[in-house]
């Protein structure tokens, strides 16, 4: 009798009585790869290990890279089975050509149950085309164990082979530094990079480089890191670009990060000086950055909806009296 009620209730009111209706989380926002959910959790869980040395940079450059768009550039992806996700992109640039561009990725191992999962794909293979340009990209990436990560992929820059480049890449985690080596499969080039964290706030790296061609070098890059508190402090010296980088970030709140950054050429002696802000709202991004070069550029991104993204971007160069603006829109990328 008692079950007779409950679904008697059950069809009336749409839920049993003792029955509360399950909330449904929306996804987190997210605008780029230092929001992800799944990366800042991995962070907490390993405090002691460092990005690599690529990747030393990546959260200072999330906030003072700023990509204006000239025209207008819609991108629309759509999931072809749970494994493969295809994605297309048109851009119309102001008094130019457009171009086209196709993507497509297949995920294999264990697939995401939600934006926190931390089991990455494996492998994972990617491939893009734009026919307008000749440019092929392809990547394949696979972990034999927890801590190793192997990568494959091929960068055809148009249809001459000789702009062509094919390059073996391994990274080893461990739990308070990361190391690897990456080798062009003609053997153009050759590199190995070590970080480590010294302390909790501190990490050192390096990166030694040798280069065949285009131009013949060796050389020895440095990089480090520093954590005060919520603030975020970096130095590196790339040897191929001849360039040293010197940048801050400064939290005034969950939601405000001001940024400096101080960037200085040692072959040419030419130096430039860029301060920015970056501020979240709902669900919106705002970024403003402005250079010593009186340059000024700014950027709005909104998630409409977890389907849709839009994005509006302007840029203004004072000296060379040049001005870009452009929208983008997003239909189920990322």
């Amino acid at each position: 009798m008692a079950q007779l009620l409950a679904r008697v209730k059950s069809a009336l009111f749409g839920t049993a009585a003792c029955e509360a209706p399950e909330e449904r989380q929306e996804p987190p926002v997210i605008f780029d790869e230092s929001e992800n959910p799944a990366l800042q959790e991995m962070a907490r869980r390993h405090p002691l290990r460092p990005p690599t040395f690529e990747m030393l940079l990546q959260s200072f450059r999330a906030a003072t890279m700023i990509e204006p768009l000239d025209g207008l550039k819609v991108d629309f992806g759509m999931s072809l089975s749970p494994r493969m996700q295809f994605s297309n992109s048109w851009t119309l640039p102001h008094g130019q050509p457009g171009n086209y561009e196709m993507t497509l990725i297949f995920v294999g191992g264990k697939l995401a149950t939600s934006p926190y999962d931390m089991s990455p794909p494996n492998p994972l293979m990617m491939s893009r085309y734009s026919p307008a340009l000749g440019r092929q990209d392809v990547k394949f990436i696979c972990h034999p164990s927890e801590d190793l990560e192997l990568r494959l992929s091929g960068n055809y820059m148009s249809t001459e082979p000789k702009e062509s480049q094919v390059q073996v890449e391994a990274d080893y985690q461990g739990n308070d530094f990361v190391t690897g080596a990456k080798v062009g499969v003609g053997l153009e080039f050759l590199s190995y990079h070590y970080t480590q964290s010294l302390t909790r706030n501190l990490a050192l790296g390096f990166e030694v480089m040798k280069m065949v061609r285009p131009q013949p070098m060796v050389g020895l890059s440095l990089g480090g890191r520093y954590l005060l508190g919520d603030h975020q402090f970096f130095l590196q010296y790339l040897v191929y670009s001849k360039g040293v980088t010197l940048g801050t970030l400064l939290k005034g709140n969950k939601n405000i990060v001001f940024s400096t950054e101080l960037t200085y050429n040692t072959m040419t002696g030419e130096s430039d000086f860029n301060a920015g802000v970056t501020v979240r709202f709902l669900k919106a991004r705002f970024q403003a950055l402005v250079s010593g070069s009186a340059k000024l550029t700014a950027q709005v991104q909104h998630a409409i909806n977890p389907f849709a993204k839009l994005s509006i971007s302007a840029e203004a160069d004072l000296v060379k009296q040049d001005q870009k603006f452009g929208i983008g829109v997003n239909f189920g990328g990322s």
